[in-house]
């Protein structure tokens, strides 16, 4: 028997429907022949990118073993000439439910567990540095040259400094 790990993702519009999803995908391996083991992982993440219109979705690690080559050729199936894992593979992505997925072997991957994870605290993003397009902005204020001591000034001298200005 050879073990393999499948990794899907799910929607978060489709998690009311999770039950009969994951139901779905494991009558699939079953039915080729793959028994699926005990531990399994579920996580609910936010995306690095949209797919297929979800920004968040459930991702999902499953452990389960097919026959190998020998086994399968030896139970005299007619089918003989696909492999099982080509047979789940296509189902798979022919399964509207499920946006993405990845088999792989599990000889080489560590134990399957789930991974703590920490919640950070928002920060605000670009450091603060950079306001919003469109952000109203204060005005810059002029400089203001440092005040003199000067005398106080009568109205009548401000006539006569007129009037020399102007030449009336």
């Amino acid at each position: 028997m050879i073990e393999y790990e499948l990794y899907y993702l799910v929607g978060e519009s489709k998690e009311s429907e999770l039950p009969r999803i994951k139901e779905a995908v494991e009558k699939i391996v079953v039915s080729e022949g793959g028994t699926f083991l005990a531990p399994a992982t579920e996580e609910k993440r936010k995306m690095a990118y949209q797919v297929k219109k979800e920004d968040r979705g459930i991702y999902i690690a499953r452990r389960f073993t097919l026959p190998d080559k020998d086994e399968f050729e030896a139970s005299g199936k007619e089918e003989a000439a696909i492999h099982p894992l080509s047979v789940i593979n296509r189902s798979l992505q022919l399964s509207k439910d499920i946006l993405r997925f990845l088999i792989v072997l599990a000889k080489d991957l560590p134990e399957l567990k789930a991974i703590p994870r920490v919640e950070r605290p928002k920060v605000e993003s670009r450091g603060g540095r950079y306001e919003k397009r469109g952000a109203v902005r204060p005005m810059p204020q002029a400089p203001v040259a440092p005040k003199e001591d000067t005398k106080p000034v009568s109205n009548q001298e401000i006539d006569d400094q007129l009037k020399a200005k102007l030449d009336i």
